[in-house]
């Protein structure tokens, strides 16, 4: 079976777009009835749940989509990848760049007809909720931290203590002594000091670079320059961490696009900075210097 279905409307921090995959189950009613209200579920989790204290306006609201493959299905337990995208307006431009893009494989969930997904602060009551409650506030403290320096930091506190909180459940995704790219591992290097220079990166690299990019390319260009610098120092203590694969999965083929135009000493600086960064993308990163 093979379900694709999106859903989008207000939200309160969140304008979350939910999709369902699910290619290997069978076609029959009863799947189709339970994907149908899982994604109606989720949805309504994502965009109607209060996140925050503050006051979002229309405007200032998370684009974010949520796409969840459904691997396998046995009763009510199921076995899934969620991959979740988050992006943000640049100021005065219609061009939205990409936050968070990351791919979980690691999410197997119960889930039953008629039952609400319910959370509730400092417990963990299920690993549907946990996960998803996860990334809704990830997503707010990236982006946050994109507006103000280290101004995601209460957020990511909160997707911590989901962590922290989900240690005990044996569900995978979630354990410190486990594979240091999972959930637990993203947000506490994000609120480890050593990473400070890549909060600062993001800080600097939107706020400073793409935000000022109509009123002064050139002073943008140095300055998203200046923010991807920073990288050395988290590269130098931590080479290959997960969090800095993320911030190359997301902005990547931007990187190339800020430097198509920039002058000479730009261009080499910043290609000698990626290139030692995120090595898997070098035939892309050779495109900034040969332009």
């Amino acid at each position: 079976m093979f379900v694709g279905l999106a859903f989008v409307t207000k939200a309160q921090e969140l304008r979350c777009q939910v999709d369902i995959l699910a290619p290997t189950l069978q076609s029959d009613p009863e799947n189709t009835q339970v994907i149908e209200q899982l994604k109606n579920s989720v949805f309504d989790f994502m965009n109607n749940k209060k996140w925050t204290t503050e006051t979002y306006k229309e405007h200032e609201k998370i684009e974010t989509s949520l796409l969840i493959t459904i691997n396998k299905r046995s009763g009510s337990n199921f076995e899934a990848n969620i991959q979740v995208s988050s992006r943000r307006p640049v100021f005065n431009s219609d061009y939205a760049s990409t936050v968070v893009s990351t791919m979980d494989r690691s999410f197997n969930f119960s889930f039953q007809l008629n039952a609400p997904i319910i959370y509730t602060q400092g417990s963990y009551a299920n690993n549907l909720s946990a996960v998803l409650a996860y990334y809704a506030y990830y997503v707010i403290g990236m982006d946050n931290d994109t507006y103000y320096l280290e101004g995601g930091t209460k957020y990511l506190l909160m997707a911590q203590e989901i962590a922290n909180l989900a240690q005990s459940s044996g569900q995978s995704g979630w354990s410190a002594s486990g594979d240091n790219d999972n959930r637990y591992w993203i947000v506490e290097n994000l609120l480890n000091a050593q990473f400070k220079g890549m909060r600062k990166c993001s800080y600097e690299y939107h706020r400073l670079g793409l935000d000022l990019a109509y009123e002064d390319p050139k002073e943008a260009v140095k300055n998203v320059t200046k923010a991807l610098s920073y990288l050395d120092q988290v590269h130098q203590i931590k080479p290959g961490s997960a969090n800095m694969r993320l911030f190359f999965v997301a902005k990547s083929d931007e990187v190339v696009n800020i430097y198509s135009e920039a002058d000479n000493l730009n261009k080499q600086t910043v290609f000698n900075l990626v290139r030692r960064f995120d090595p898997g993308n070098m035939t892309k990163y050779q495109k900034i210097i040969r332009r």
